[in-house]
């Protein structure tokens, strides 16, 4: 976690980021209702001195001076670039899921940031100040939802989520799903009124026991 912390230290720009490694961290909830609240220049500044404050005072650790931080930075985006090459690259995402996660986090953002603004209107009361706090508060949840939504789809090509039958290989989970079929399979015999639903129950369980049988080599 400190390496996380000293890496992002090195190159503070994403403020998301930098909040849930001070979360992580187990940082002081008082500060996390502020960060909660969105991106001002005070709850950076704060959020930078707070996490300082946790890997350690300064005296403590001589050699994090600045350059020695970007070195560090460096080094480790070269170990992952080298990483990225030697293993097999990332299966592409759905593009239609991308563009559509990434719309409703711009429309997310764009939102947060109005209400930002508008928190520091003349003679706005109490009670609506609040109602708009806690809309913040939603707000910047949903972009850590959809951030981490964004950030599986790169990596994983596809939405979070149980993987369809078809395209699981892993034994375990398809004998799982087998006896789970075939237990539901039994329960719908009995009911004549979701007798609609067999045709494809039969059709999965076919499916997982062909990707359960050993193919045969000629």
């Amino acid at each position: 976690m400190s390496v996380s912390i000293v890496t992002w230290l090195a190159n503070p720009v994403d403020f998301a980021q930098g909040v849930a490694l001070y979360a992580e961290a187990g940082g002081a909830g008082v500060y996390g209702q502020l960060f909660a609240l969105g991106e001002t220049s005070y709850s950076r500044q704060v959020l930078e001195q707070q996490l300082r404050k946790l890997v350690g005072p300064v005296e403590e650790m001589p050699n994090l001076s600045q350059d020695y931080l970007k070195q560090m930075r460096a080094e480790i985006s070269q170990q992952d670039w080298q990483r990225a090459i030697l293993n097999e690259p990332p299966p592409a995402p759905e593009p239609e899921a991308l563009a559509d996660v990434r719309a409703r986090l711009k429309a997310t953002r764009d939102e947060r940031s109005q209400l930002h603004a508008q928190l520091t209107t003349p003679r706005l009361s109490r009670v609506i100040r609040n109602t708009m706090a806690h809309r913040i508060v939603a707000l910047t949840d949903q972009v850590r939802e959809l951030l981490a939504t964004e950030a599986h789809l790169l990596e994983h090509g596809r939405l979070p989520g149980p993987l369809a039958t078809d395209e699981l290989v892993d034994a375990g989970e398809l004998r799982r799903r087998l006896s789970n079929a075939i237990s539901r399979r039994a329960k719908l015999r009995k009911r004549l009124d979701r007798a609609s639903e067999l045709p494809a129950l039969e059709e999965e369980i076919s499916l997982i026991r062909e990707k359960l049988t050993p193919t045969q080599r000629v």
